[in-house]
């Protein structure tokens, strides 16, 4: 690509342009990538058979870079991002949103900043300025950043009102205490006191660097326009550094019980998972398939269908860049809790001593072949797949490959990852519920 891009004087003479994917993937051959020079990432998935276009700005770092005595800073800048720029007020950010006729909304996670938009190509150019605007110039006004403050105590009041979801927040802070990824993604209500006008805008800073930002895009959008776009709204960000280099968390086990009042005792169950990029995590979908991932699951079938014991169970995996958790979890009677915990157990144990059988594993394969397949249909899916592909991969990484992963991996691969989790030095209990004093249900 040799051509000139109005803005800003701004020549891409030495733009980075390349297909992502490899034939015959028919998916990967609609999918491109563009380097502008100062480093800022343009992705997109040409959709021909849809109207509408899924599109975000994916800005590396999130909470896991929070300055350490303040966490939740990251969060709390997010929310700065709907409250008014430089050239629009946060009632104009909300009308603009609505002109568009689309859904506009950002969150926070543990490694990225995430603002996205959803709408029809031809509102393809106010919507991707809207969100350029939103992160590259909020106002943070002082008496915005003072009410929002209002807001994020709520909103932390609210998380510390519902256990069912309070419980997989202090996941990462209990298996990770000592790590930036085990940091409270909102903050502690101490901390947001301490964030300010300036501080925001410094942290800002740090953030606001071409090669931190991912533009991503996919349905019916052309990719030379995205990359116009981009570069008239971003093509003279500075480039930076891509954020501090840390060791990987060493996990602690143990048990963190709360007291709380309640009907139920909410549980986590947790031992170390498998990193973003790493090559055990196709074993790893289906260890949680076959353990917990439906209802066919075997803690599904036993805990709940057998026993009754609880209304929902199951597990999941929390992956980050250089380590992650595997995480059974459920809700039941103060007095069963011990009771669910024994069996967990059992199951844990039948599958470290037997290899599963075929049947079963092949039912799990089609369980995430099938997932796959129904979340592709979505543009949004499609959008945020494009962008941690190249966050993580730093390449695009094609639905073929993940579902030939998947297919590859053995009965005996999940036996031998099963033997390794959830072992007495690897595994830590978070519960909340009305306990005694010893620890105890009441």
């Amino acid at each position: 690509m040799a051509s000139a891009i109005a803005g800003d004087s701004e020549t891409v003479s030495d733009i980075r342009d390349q297909s992502m994917g490899s034939e015959p993937d028919p998916t990967a051959s609609a999918c491109r990538k563009t380097v502008l020079p100062n480093g800022l990432r343009v992705l997109t998935e040409h959709i021909e058979h849809v109207d509408s276009v899924s599109l975000g700005l994916w800005i590396a770092g999130g909470a896991r870079e929070d300055p350490a005595q303040v966490p939740g800073t990251t969060h709390f800048l997010e929310h700065m991002f709907f409250k008014g720029t430089e050239a629009r007020s946060a009632l104009q950010i909300a009308e603009d949103i609505d002109d568009i006729g689309g859904q506009v909304n950002g969150y926070t996670d543990r490694e990225a900043v995430h603002l996205h938009a959803r709408t029809v190509a031809d509102q393809l150019e106010p919507a991707l300025q809207l969100l350029f605007e939103l992160v590259l110039r909020p106002l943070c006004a002082e008496e915005d950043v003072d009410r929002e403050r209002g807001v994020v105590l709520q909103e932390l009041a609210q998380l510390a009102d519902a256990p069912e979801d309070l419980v997989h927040e202090l996941v990462p802070q209990t298996a990770w205490p000592e790590h930036p990824l085990g940091r409270p993604l909102m903050g502690t209500p101490e901390s947001v006191q301490h964030i300010d006008r300036s501080s925001l805008l410094a942290y800002l800073s740090e953030l606001r660097r071409a090669d931190r930002i991912i533009v991503a895009a996919a349905g019916r959008v052309e990719h030379d326009r995205v990359v116009e776009l981009a570069a008239v709204n971003g093509g003279q960000l500075e480039s930076g550094h891509a954020g501090p280099k840390v060791e990987a968390p060493r996990f602690h086990p143990g048990e963190r019980l709360l007291a709380q009042n309640g009907a139920q005792v909410h549980f986590c169950l947790v031992t170390p998972g498998f990193a973003r990029t790493d090559d055990s995590r196709y074993a790893f979908s289906l260890f949680d398939t076959i353990l917990g991932g439906g209802t066919s699951s075997r803690l599904f079938q036993e805990i709940r269908e057998n026993r009754g014991l609880t209304y929902g169970i199951g597990s999941y995996s929390q992956p980050y860049r250089e380590a992650g958790l595997f995480v059974i979890d459920a809700g039941t009677a103060p007095d069963n809790l011990y009771i669910v915990l024994d069996l967990v157990e059992k199951e844990l144990e039948r599958l470290r001593a037997e290899v599963p059988a075929q049947q079963e594993l092949e039912r799990a394969k089609t369980q995430l072949r099938v997932a796959l397949a129904l979340a592709a249909e979505s543009t949004s899916f499609r959008m945020q797949h494009l962008a941690v592909s190249e966050m993580f991969w730093g390449r695009h990484v094609s639905f073929e490959e993940t579902a030939a992963g998947v297919e590859a991996v053995t009965a005996e691969d999940v036996h031998s990852l099963a033997k390794g989790a959830f072992t007495e030095d690897r595994r830590a209990l978070i519960a909340i519920g009305p306990f005694r004093d010893e620890g105890r249900p009441k």
